[in-house]
Protein backbone atom coordinates (compact mmCIF):
# COMPACT_ATOMS: atom_id res chain seq x y z
CA UNK A 1 0.00 0.00 0.00
CA UNK A 2 1.43 3.46 -0.96
CA UNK A 3 2.68 5.12 1.80
CA UNK A 4 2.08 9.21 2.18
CA UNK A 5 4.49 11.45 3.95
CA UNK A 6 2.21 14.55 5.26
CA UNK A 7 2.74 18.09 7.20
CA UNK A 8 -0.80 19.65 9.24
CA UNK A 9 -1.96 21.43 12.24
CA UNK A 10 -4.14 20.55 14.59
CA UNK A 11 -6.91 22.95 16.43
CA UNK A 12 -4.54 24.20 18.62
CA UNK A 13 -2.41 25.55 16.13
CA UNK A 14 0.28 22.26 16.91
CA UNK A 15 2.32 21.18 14.12
CA UNK A 16 2.04 17.65 12.60
CA UNK A 17 4.31 15.54 10.47
CA UNK A 18 4.37 11.86 9.99
CA UNK A 19 3.63 9.27 7.60
CA UNK A 20 -0.02 7.48 6.65
CA UNK A 21 -1.01 4.83 4.38
CA UNK A 22 -3.39 4.94 2.37
CA UNK A 23 -4.63 3.51 -1.43
CA UNK A 24 -5.08 6.70 -2.72
CA UNK A 25 -3.94 11.04 -1.75
CA UNK A 26 -7.90 11.46 -1.57
CA UNK A 27 -8.40 8.73 1.66
CA UNK A 28 -5.06 9.89 2.76
CA UNK A 29 -6.67 13.25 2.86
CA UNK A 30 -10.31 11.99 4.40
CA UNK A 31 -8.09 10.02 6.72
CA UNK A 32 -6.13 12.78 7.71
CA UNK A 33 -9.24 15.39 8.33
CA UNK A 34 -10.94 12.88 10.23
CA UNK A 35 -8.21 13.32 13.06
CA UNK A 36 -8.97 17.38 12.81
CA UNK A 37 -5.70 17.59 11.34
CA UNK A 38 -5.55 20.98 8.67
CA UNK A 39 -3.06 19.68 5.90
CA UNK A 40 -0.01 21.77 4.58
CA UNK A 41 1.02 19.16 2.49
CA UNK A 42 0.59 15.53 1.19
CA UNK A 43 2.61 14.01 -0.67
CA UNK A 44 3.88 10.10 -1.49
CA UNK A 45 6.77 9.02 0.09
CA UNK A 46 9.14 7.38 -2.94
CA UNK A 47 11.27 5.67 -0.81
CA UNK A 48 8.72 2.95 0.73
CA UNK A 49 7.61 3.06 -2.59
CA UNK A 50 11.59 2.56 -4.19
CA UNK A 51 12.24 -0.06 -1.41
CA UNK A 52 9.46 -2.41 -2.43
CA UNK A 53 10.05 -2.08 -5.90
CA UNK A 54 13.65 -2.18 -6.23
CA UNK A 55 14.60 -3.97 -2.66
CA UNK A 56 18.51 -4.39 -3.56
CA UNK A 57 18.85 -0.26 -5.20
CA UNK A 58 16.31 0.49 -2.24
CA UNK A 59 19.14 -1.35 0.20
CA UNK A 60 21.49 0.79 -1.24
CA UNK A 61 20.12 4.34 -1.40
CA UNK A 62 17.96 4.62 1.78
CA UNK A 63 20.84 2.77 4.10
CA UNK A 64 20.49 2.67 7.70
CA UNK A 65 23.82 1.17 9.31
CA UNK A 66 23.69 -0.85 12.40
CA UNK A 67 25.67 2.05 13.91
CA UNK A 68 22.71 4.85 13.55
CA UNK A 69 20.52 1.65 14.89
CA UNK A 70 22.67 1.86 17.88
CA UNK A 71 22.50 5.57 18.57
CA UNK A 72 19.41 5.52 18.09
CA UNK A 73 18.54 2.92 20.69
CA UNK A 74 20.90 4.85 23.21
CA UNK A 75 19.68 8.00 22.83
CA UNK A 76 15.63 6.75 23.53
CA UNK A 77 17.33 4.93 26.54
CA UNK A 78 18.67 8.31 27.89
CA UNK A 79 15.96 10.29 27.42
CA UNK A 80 13.60 7.99 28.68
CA UNK A 81 15.70 7.50 31.60
CA UNK A 82 15.64 10.89 32.19
CA UNK A 83 11.37 10.60 32.72
CA UNK A 84 10.72 12.16 29.35
CA UNK A 85 8.01 10.49 28.12
CA UNK A 86 8.42 8.13 25.01
CA UNK A 87 6.40 10.17 22.24
CA UNK A 88 8.76 13.59 23.80
CA UNK A 89 12.01 11.24 23.27
CA UNK A 90 11.18 10.46 19.18
CA UNK A 91 10.63 13.80 18.77
CA UNK A 92 13.55 15.14 20.49
CA UNK A 93 15.53 12.22 18.33
CA UNK A 94 14.55 12.61 15.27
CA UNK A 95 15.56 16.64 15.39
CA UNK A 96 18.98 15.37 15.78
CA UNK A 97 18.66 12.51 12.82
CA UNK A 98 20.02 13.63 9.91
CA UNK A 99 19.44 10.36 8.01
CA UNK A 100 16.16 11.14 6.00
CA UNK A 101 15.46 6.72 5.93
CA UNK A 102 15.92 6.51 9.56
CA UNK A 103 13.54 9.70 9.76
CA UNK A 104 10.79 8.56 7.87
CA UNK A 105 11.00 5.03 9.93
CA UNK A 106 11.20 7.37 13.53
CA UNK A 107 8.32 8.96 12.36
CA UNK A 108 6.56 6.02 11.78
CA UNK A 109 7.32 4.82 15.14
CA UNK A 110 6.02 8.17 16.37
CA UNK A 111 2.41 7.57 14.88
CA UNK A 112 2.17 3.73 15.87
CA UNK A 113 2.71 4.80 19.52
CA UNK A 114 0.50 7.83 19.29
CA UNK A 115 -2.18 5.32 17.71
CA UNK A 116 -2.00 3.28 20.80
CA UNK A 117 1.19 0.58 20.08
CA UNK A 118 4.31 0.28 22.83
CA UNK A 119 7.59 0.65 21.90
CA UNK A 120 8.40 -3.08 21.24
CA UNK A 121 5.40 -3.23 19.08
CA UNK A 122 6.82 -0.17 17.35
CA UNK A 123 10.04 -1.86 16.63
CA UNK A 124 8.29 -4.90 15.88
CA UNK A 125 6.60 -2.83 12.87
CA UNK A 126 9.93 -2.29 11.23
CA UNK A 127 11.53 -5.69 11.34
CA UNK A 128 13.44 -4.58 8.13
CA UNK A 129 15.72 -2.03 9.91
CA UNK A 130 15.42 -3.47 13.70
CA UNK A 131 16.49 -6.96 14.32
CA UNK A 132 13.89 -9.28 16.07
CA UNK A 133 16.35 -9.03 19.05
CA UNK A 134 14.96 -5.28 19.32
CA UNK A 135 10.87 -6.23 19.67
CA UNK A 136 11.96 -9.03 22.24
CA UNK A 137 14.53 -7.45 24.56
CA UNK A 138 12.10 -3.80 24.99
CA UNK A 139 9.00 -6.14 25.62
CA UNK A 140 10.88 -7.70 28.52
CA UNK A 141 12.40 -4.27 29.21
CA UNK A 142 8.51 -2.47 28.95
CA UNK A 143 7.14 -5.51 31.96
CA UNK A 144 10.07 -4.82 33.87
CA UNK A 145 10.06 -1.64 33.81
CA UNK A 146 13.64 -1.36 32.67
CA UNK A 147 13.52 0.94 29.79
CA UNK A 148 16.79 2.67 30.01
CA UNK A 149 19.50 -0.68 30.80
CA UNK A 150 17.51 -2.73 27.84
CA UNK A 151 17.98 0.06 25.12
CA UNK A 152 21.74 0.36 26.51
CA UNK A 153 22.11 -2.67 26.24
CA UNK A 154 21.09 -3.02 22.72
CA UNK A 155 22.88 -0.35 22.15
CA UNK A 156 26.23 -1.75 23.19
CA UNK A 157 25.19 -4.91 21.43
CA UNK A 158 25.25 -2.85 17.88
CA UNK A 159 28.73 -1.14 18.77
CA UNK A 160 30.26 -4.64 19.53
CA UNK A 161 28.91 -6.07 16.76
CA UNK A 162 30.09 -3.11 14.56
CA UNK A 163 33.44 -3.32 15.66
CA UNK A 164 33.86 -7.14 14.91
CA UNK A 165 32.61 -6.55 11.74
CA UNK A 166 35.01 -3.92 11.13
CA UNK A 167 37.78 -6.31 12.00
CA UNK A 168 36.33 -8.93 9.86
CA UNK A 169 36.22 -6.63 6.67
CA UNK A 170 40.28 -5.61 7.73
CA UNK A 171 41.26 -8.91 7.27
CA UNK A 172 39.28 -9.60 4.00
CA UNK A 173 39.75 -6.08 2.31
CA UNK A 174 43.87 -5.86 2.13
CA UNK A 175 43.55 -9.65 0.16
CA UNK A 176 40.90 -8.63 -2.18
CA UNK A 177 42.79 -5.00 -3.48
CA UNK A 178 45.69 -6.73 -3.96
CA UNK A 179 43.90 -9.52 -5.90
CA UNK A 180 42.56 -6.76 -8.07
CA UNK A 181 45.21 -4.67 -8.22
CA UNK A 182 47.25 -7.97 -9.80
CA UNK A 183 44.42 -8.92 -12.40
CA UNK A 184 44.78 -5.01 -13.76
CA UNK A 185 48.46 -5.43 -13.76
CA UNK A 186 48.29 -8.65 -15.33
CA UNK A 187 45.15 -7.16 -18.01
CA UNK A 188 47.35 -4.18 -18.75
CA UNK A 189 50.86 -6.29 -19.73
CA UNK A 190 48.57 -8.67 -21.71
CA UNK A 191 46.20 -6.02 -23.59
CA UNK A 192 49.11 -3.35 -23.77
CA UNK A 193 52.39 -4.42 -23.58
CA UNK A 194 53.03 -7.80 -25.14
CA UNK A 195 50.54 -6.95 -28.33
CA UNK A 196 53.42 -4.49 -28.75
CA UNK A 197 56.29 -7.03 -28.75
CA UNK A 198 54.69 -9.66 -30.23
CA UNK A 199 55.26 -7.35 -33.67
CA UNK A 200 58.95 -7.83 -32.92
CA UNK A 201 58.52 -11.81 -32.93
CA UNK A 202 57.49 -11.68 -36.87
CA UNK A 203 60.79 -11.22 -37.35
CA UNK A 204 62.31 -13.96 -35.15
CA UNK A 205 63.01 -17.13 -37.61
CA UNK A 206 63.36 -19.34 -34.70
CA UNK A 207 60.41 -21.48 -32.93
CA UNK A 208 59.57 -19.31 -29.77
CA UNK A 209 59.64 -21.10 -26.15
CA UNK A 210 56.46 -22.75 -25.13
CA UNK A 211 55.97 -19.75 -22.40
CA UNK A 212 56.15 -17.18 -24.58
CA UNK A 213 54.07 -18.66 -26.75
CA UNK A 214 51.19 -19.55 -23.98
CA UNK A 215 51.47 -15.82 -22.80
CA UNK A 216 50.73 -14.80 -26.28
CA UNK A 217 47.73 -17.18 -26.89
CA UNK A 218 46.58 -15.89 -23.30
CA UNK A 219 46.89 -12.64 -24.71
CA UNK A 220 45.05 -12.79 -28.13
CA UNK A 221 42.05 -14.84 -25.96
CA UNK A 222 41.61 -11.69 -23.46
CA UNK A 223 42.04 -9.02 -26.43
CA UNK A 224 39.12 -11.41 -28.62
CA UNK A 225 36.88 -12.61 -26.11
CA UNK A 226 37.31 -9.95 -23.02
CA UNK A 227 33.53 -8.99 -23.59
CA UNK A 228 32.52 -12.70 -22.91
CA UNK A 229 34.85 -12.82 -20.06
CA UNK A 230 33.25 -9.99 -18.22
CA UNK A 231 30.07 -11.67 -19.02
CA UNK A 232 30.75 -14.74 -17.39
CA UNK A 233 32.14 -13.38 -14.36
CA UNK A 234 29.11 -10.95 -14.09
CA UNK A 235 26.78 -13.45 -14.82
CA UNK A 236 28.32 -16.14 -12.30
CA UNK A 237 28.50 -13.77 -9.27
CA UNK A 238 25.03 -13.29 -9.94
CA UNK A 239 24.41 -16.74 -10.02
CA UNK A 240 26.10 -17.24 -7.21
CA UNK A 241 24.37 -14.62 -5.23
CA UNK A 242 20.99 -16.05 -6.27
CA UNK A 243 22.50 -19.43 -5.22
CA UNK A 244 23.14 -17.94 -1.72
CA UNK A 245 19.65 -17.08 -1.59
CA UNK A 246 18.57 -20.02 -1.33
CA UNK A 247 18.61 -22.84 2.00
CA UNK A 248 20.58 -25.36 0.22
CA UNK A 249 23.02 -22.80 -1.20
CA UNK A 250 23.58 -20.77 1.81
CA UNK A 251 24.15 -24.29 3.63
CA UNK A 252 26.96 -24.95 1.38
CA UNK A 253 28.44 -21.92 0.48
CA UNK A 254 28.76 -21.29 4.14
CA UNK A 255 30.54 -25.01 4.72
CA UNK A 256 32.78 -24.09 1.96
CA UNK A 257 34.16 -20.90 3.35
CA UNK A 258 34.76 -22.84 6.77
CA UNK A 259 36.86 -25.45 5.01
CA UNK A 260 39.49 -22.47 3.51
CA UNK A 261 42.49 -22.23 5.87
CA UNK A 262 42.84 -19.57 8.22
CA UNK A 263 39.98 -17.72 6.75
CA UNK A 264 37.64 -20.56 8.11
CA UNK A 265 39.30 -20.28 11.53
CA UNK A 266 39.12 -16.64 11.53
CA UNK A 267 34.81 -17.12 10.51
CA UNK A 268 34.13 -19.21 12.99
CA UNK A 269 35.76 -17.31 16.13
CA UNK A 270 33.47 -14.48 14.56
CA UNK A 271 30.44 -15.94 14.22
CA UNK A 272 31.29 -18.04 17.77
CA UNK A 273 32.12 -13.72 19.47
CA UNK A 274 28.35 -13.02 17.97
CA UNK A 275 26.60 -15.95 19.21
CA UNK A 276 27.98 -15.47 22.90
CA UNK A 277 27.28 -11.83 22.66
CA UNK A 278 23.73 -11.71 21.34
CA UNK A 279 23.07 -14.88 23.83
CA UNK A 280 24.50 -13.11 26.54
CA UNK A 281 22.83 -9.71 26.27
CA UNK A 282 19.21 -11.53 25.82
CA UNK A 283 19.54 -13.87 28.90
CA UNK A 284 20.81 -10.82 30.93
CA UNK A 285 17.68 -8.69 29.85
CA UNK A 286 15.40 -11.88 31.06
CA UNK A 287 14.52 -13.24 27.88
CA UNK A 288 13.80 -16.76 27.92
CA UNK A 289 16.37 -19.42 27.13
CA UNK A 290 14.32 -20.70 23.69
CA UNK A 291 13.40 -17.31 22.69
CA UNK A 292 17.02 -16.33 23.05
CA UNK A 293 18.30 -19.06 21.15
CA UNK A 294 15.79 -18.77 18.47
CA UNK A 295 16.48 -14.56 17.84
CA UNK A 296 20.46 -15.70 18.06
CA UNK A 297 19.77 -18.16 14.77
CA UNK A 298 18.44 -15.51 13.02
CA UNK A 299 21.67 -12.66 13.43
CA UNK A 300 24.62 -15.22 13.70
CA UNK A 301 25.08 -15.12 10.09
CA UNK A 302 25.89 -19.00 9.49
CA UNK A 303 23.75 -21.23 7.90
CA UNK A 304 26.29 -24.18 9.12
CA UNK A 305 25.84 -23.02 12.98
CA UNK A 306 22.04 -22.34 12.72
CA UNK A 307 21.52 -25.68 11.88
CA UNK A 308 23.00 -26.64 15.55
CA UNK A 309 21.33 -24.15 16.48
CA UNK A 310 17.77 -25.40 15.70
CA UNK A 311 18.57 -29.13 16.89
CA UNK A 312 20.20 -27.84 20.09
CA UNK A 313 16.51 -25.65 20.33
CA UNK A 314 14.75 -29.06 19.58
CA UNK A 315 16.65 -31.02 22.46
CA UNK A 316 16.09 -28.29 25.12
CA UNK A 317 12.36 -28.56 24.38
CA UNK A 318 12.62 -32.01 24.53
CA UNK A 319 14.18 -31.88 28.51
CA UNK A 320 17.66 -31.90 27.94
CA UNK A 321 19.83 -29.16 29.75
CA UNK A 322 21.66 -25.88 27.46
CA UNK A 323 24.95 -27.47 27.72
CA UNK A 324 24.31 -31.06 26.79
CA UNK A 325 22.26 -29.90 23.69
CA UNK A 326 25.48 -27.89 22.71
CA UNK A 327 28.15 -30.73 24.07
CA UNK A 328 28.43 -32.40 20.31
CA UNK A 329 28.97 -28.76 18.73
CA UNK A 330 31.69 -28.95 15.59
CA UNK A 331 31.11 -25.45 15.94
CA UNK A 332 32.08 -23.93 19.32
CA UNK A 333 35.70 -24.84 20.53
CA UNK A 334 35.85 -26.53 23.65
CA UNK A 335 36.92 -22.96 25.75
CA UNK A 336 33.13 -22.10 25.11
CA UNK A 337 30.59 -25.53 25.89
CA UNK A 338 33.56 -25.44 28.70
CA UNK A 339 32.06 -21.63 29.62
CA UNK A 340 28.72 -22.72 29.28
CA UNK A 341 28.62 -25.81 31.76
CA UNK A 342 30.09 -23.76 34.12
CA UNK A 343 27.43 -20.72 33.52
CA UNK A 344 24.80 -23.39 33.75
CA UNK A 345 25.11 -24.92 36.70
CA UNK A 346 26.56 -21.86 38.76
CA UNK A 347 23.63 -19.94 36.96
CA UNK A 348 25.61 -17.04 35.82
CA UNK A 349 25.01 -18.23 32.35
CA UNK A 350 24.52 -14.66 30.77
CA UNK A 351 28.11 -13.42 32.25
CA UNK A 352 30.23 -16.59 31.31
CA UNK A 353 28.40 -16.22 27.86
CA UNK A 354 29.50 -12.20 27.38
CA UNK A 355 33.11 -13.78 28.50
CA UNK A 356 33.32 -15.82 26.43
CA UNK A 357 32.46 -12.97 23.56
CA UNK A 358 34.98 -11.01 24.99
CA UNK A 359 37.86 -13.91 24.54
CA UNK A 360 36.15 -14.53 21.10
CA UNK A 361 36.73 -11.04 19.89
CA UNK A 362 40.11 -10.83 21.48
CA UNK A 363 41.38 -13.35 19.46
CA UNK A 364 39.77 -12.13 16.01
CA UNK A 365 41.98 -9.20 16.68
CA UNK A 366 45.05 -10.93 17.27
CA UNK A 367 44.07 -13.22 14.37
CA UNK A 368 43.39 -10.20 11.85
CA UNK A 369 46.58 -8.29 12.99
CA UNK A 370 48.54 -11.86 12.39
CA UNK A 371 46.93 -12.08 8.84
CA UNK A 372 47.30 -8.69 7.66
CA UNK A 373 51.05 -8.76 9.07
CA UNK A 374 51.64 -12.13 7.09
CA UNK A 375 49.61 -11.31 3.56
CA UNK A 376 51.48 -8.19 2.32
CA UNK A 377 54.70 -9.31 1.54
CA UNK A 378 53.02 -12.43 0.59
CA UNK A 379 50.76 -11.10 -2.03
CA UNK A 380 53.96 -8.37 -2.80
CA UNK A 381 55.16 -12.03 -3.66
CA UNK A 382 52.58 -13.62 -5.48
CA UNK A 383 52.29 -9.61 -7.75
CA UNK A 384 55.62 -9.89 -8.19
CA UNK A 385 55.63 -13.62 -9.62
CA UNK A 386 53.29 -13.19 -11.78
CA UNK A 387 54.95 -10.03 -13.55
CA UNK A 388 57.88 -11.66 -13.67
CA UNK A 389 56.66 -14.86 -15.57
CA UNK A 390 55.11 -13.02 -18.21
CA UNK A 391 57.82 -10.36 -19.03
CA UNK A 392 60.17 -13.78 -18.36
CA UNK A 393 58.65 -15.21 -21.32
CA UNK A 394 58.41 -12.04 -23.32
CA UNK A 395 62.43 -11.29 -22.83
CA UNK A 396 63.55 -15.19 -23.79
CA UNK A 397 62.86 -14.71 -27.61
CA UNK A 398 64.64 -11.01 -27.55
CA UNK A 399 68.14 -12.45 -25.71
CA UNK A 400 67.81 -15.36 -28.67
CA UNK A 401 67.26 -12.57 -31.42
CA UNK A 402 69.73 -10.65 -29.80
CA UNK A 403 71.99 -13.31 -29.86
CA UNK A 404 71.30 -14.02 -33.81
CA UNK A 405 72.19 -10.74 -34.34
CA UNK A 406 75.91 -11.06 -32.90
Amino acid sequence: MPVFHYTAFDQRGVRKEGLIEATSVSEAHNRLRAQNLYIKSLNEDKSSRDRELFPVLGRFFYRITRKEIGVLARQIGTLLGAGISLDEALTSVLEETENPALKKVILQMKQNITEGMSLSQAFGEHRDVFPPIYENMVRVGEATGSYEPTLHSLAELEEKSAELKGKAMTALIYPAIMLVISILVVLFLLTSVVPQIELMFATFKGELPLPTKMVLALSKIVQKYWPLMVFLVGGGSYLFYRYRKTPEGRLKTDAFFLRIPYFGTLIKKIVVGRFARNMGVLLDSNVPLLTALEITQGVIGNAVFEVELQRAAQQIKEGMSFRDALRDSRFLPQMARGMIAAGESSDRLAELLLKVASIMESEVETSVRRLTTSLEPAMIIFMGGIVAAIMASVMMPLYKMAELIK
